[in-house]
């Protein structure tokens, strides 16, 4: 019997190892590995947040990014710049928009399963109306102007003195828990330890705050168990607070995070763009990056003045090239002040290519010539013995300076006197005194896309107009786009003020920065899109996946 048993030992040993050959065989060519629920994603953003507060967080970038995940409005703001519901599942527009009633969710909960009510509507209302609310003081003048009215525990009213088709905008603020801080004053909205231990109604709740050195460290979110929505399907959500860009960068080259956003075309942004298995989302910004012409004729360069003089200008400019050598790819062509892809863009308005032998033909046609100007000796074109010169003015940190330069250099190329100043804080001290020529310019455009307080005329005094225009025609048109809750009437409008923007040209349209996104290629289901505020690269969080398991390969196709 016993040499029976060894070969018999043999026999079965020899078929175990087949059937695992076999099966590891079959198992690589018929299963595949898919995402899978679950799983911690770890994020690292430089700064740190101070206010979880929907109320606050407008002034910290840190916070808005919690705020987005763990506080609902009662709408939002989808990637196309449109108002979505959120917490409100309806509303009317009535009184040709003066009057508006929204219907909230009646399964909407608070963190600790209390329902969110009208009454939170009217508290968080109420104290934004606060004459020492702490917050964004242009959000309090509006809602001041507004009466709030609960029609019953589901639905509340609110009415406005006249019509203004940007309200919908201010509709989309988080809304706070009345039952949890009834009593608060708004002057005491800074100090509420609710700040750092919140209970929101979004899809995420605060589950760990850790900190260092007196600073918020990091924060641990976790999906909400009474979230009225689809929950994510990340399991816990890490975001870690690094004091600058070089620190976040050597965390994520260690492998301490998973992602990292916001860098500009720096060293430190070419480095992470660089490095072995990540992924990279570039998603248009809602700002726009434009040379700012100072069309008032006591701005000490004249020449500026003439229609002509800015169409050579803008023809001299080889937009393409500043975005492919200074941004290293990093923006997209701007040609208006609307956002490609948002429903009040236009995109068959023209777009200026370079074309420096019409640029001089305008000139000559507008009376100028070319001449030696000492004591340098180029040839600069001048009318009447005064040359085409002026200052740029551009702020002196970030690309800015290198972007300015290579404008200069484009428009030296023409013909032009171009000097080059970096200054600090050149909205406060020179575009609001109108103390500038030329000046090189970022305007963020979020929300609504009512263009009206950087180019109506009545603004170009004692608002935001810096340049100065004053265009009857586009003012009319911003006029009658902001009072009229028709979209198709809106975009209308406001396709005609591109027209004539693009025509008259008060300010020179360089590029949209692009908003680099840099995350582990492991982690699945990223979906971008333009984006207002850099917290907007969550929209797409809840379907996020880090998690993976192998189905077989005709199952793949079915799995989230």
């Amino acid at each position: 019997m016993r040499t029976l048993r060894l070969p018999l030992l043999f026999i079965v040993l020899g078929i175990a190892g087949v059937t695992l050959l076999v099966y590891q065989f079959v198992a690589s060519r018929d299963t595949v590995l898919v995402p899978a629920a679950g799983g911690t994603y770890i994020e690292g953003v430089v700064g740190a947040p101070k206010h979880i507060n929907p109320l606050l967080c407008p002034l910290n970038e840190a916070d808005r990014d919690l705020c987005s995940l763990v506080f609902s409005g009662l709408t939002r703001l989808n990637e196309f710049g449109e108002v979505v519901p959120d917490l409100a599942e309806t509303w009317s527009i009535a009184d040709n928009g003066l009057t508006y009633a929204f219907k909230l969710r009646q399964n909407a909960r608070w963190e600790d399963g209390a329902p969110v009510t009208a009454d939170d509507v009217l508290f968080t209302i109420g104290l934004i109306k606060q004459s020492d609310f702490p917050g964004r003081k242009d959000i309090s003048e509006l809602w001041r102007r507004v009466e709030v009215t609960k029609l019953d525990d589901y639905t509340v009213q609110f009415r406005l003195n006249q019509p203004y088709a940007p309200f919908m905008d201010y509709t989309t603020v988080g809304l706070l828990p009345k039952h949890i801080l009834e009593g608060t004053s708004a002057a005491n909205l800074d100090k509420l330890p609710f700040n750092q231990q919140p209970k929101g109604n979004g899809p995420w709740r605060v589950a760990e705050l850790n900190t260092a050195g007196g600073r918020i460290s990091s924060i641990t979110l976790e999906p909400s168990s009474t979230y009225f929505g689809p929950g994510p399907k990340l399991g816990r959500f890490v975001l870690r607070y690094y004091p600058n860009t070089q620190s976040l960068l050597d965390a994520f080259r260690n492998g301490d995070v998973d992602g990292m956003a916001d860098f500009s075309p720096t060293a430190e942004g070419a480095e992470a763009s660089g490095l072995p298995n990540v992924t990279i989302y570039s998603m248009p910004s809602a700002r726009f990056v434009a040379l700012m012409i100072n069309l008032r004729k006591d701005n000490g360069a004249l020449a500026l003045t003439e229609l002509p003089v800015r169409r050579a200008l803008m023809l001299a400019l080889d937009r393409e090239a500043i975005i492919r050598d200074v941004l290293k790819g990093r923006g997209i062509l701007a040609d208006t002040p609307f956002i490609p892809g948002t429903w009040a863009h236009d995109a068959s308005v023209r777009s200026y290519s370079r074309d420096l032998e019409q640029a001089k033909q305008l000139l000559r046609e507008a009376g100028y010539e070319v001449a030696v100007v000492a004591p340098s000796n180029v040839e600069v074109w001048q009318k009447g013995g005064e040359p085409i010169a002026f200052t740029v003015l551009t702020p002196e940190g970030g690309i800015y300076p290198q972007v300015a330069e290579a404008v200069a250099r484009q428009w030296r190329e023409l013909g032009v006197q171009v000097t080059v100043i970096p200054v600090r804080n050149i909205v406060r001290n020179f575009l609001a005194t109108h103390q500038f020529q030329v000046a090189l310019t970022e305007t963020l455009l979020d929300g609504d896309p009512d263009p009206f307080p950087l180019w109506h005329q009545s603004q170009a005094n004692v608002g935001q107009n810096f340049t100065g225009w004053e265009n009857a025609e586009a003012s009319q048109w911003l006029e009658q786009a902001r009072t009229t809750i028709d979209r198709a009437q809106r975009f209308e409008l406001y396709r005609r003020f591109q027209e004539k923007f693009v025509e008259e040209l008060p300010a020179l349209m360089l590029y949209h920065p692009t908003f680099d996104y840099i995350i582990a290629s492991r982690v699945r289901n990223v979906q971008v899109a333009p984006i207002v505020y850099p917290s907007d690269r969550f929209r797409s969080l809840n379907q996020w996946m880090i998690n993976t398991r192998r189905v077989l390969a005709s199952e793949a196709t079915l799995q989230p």
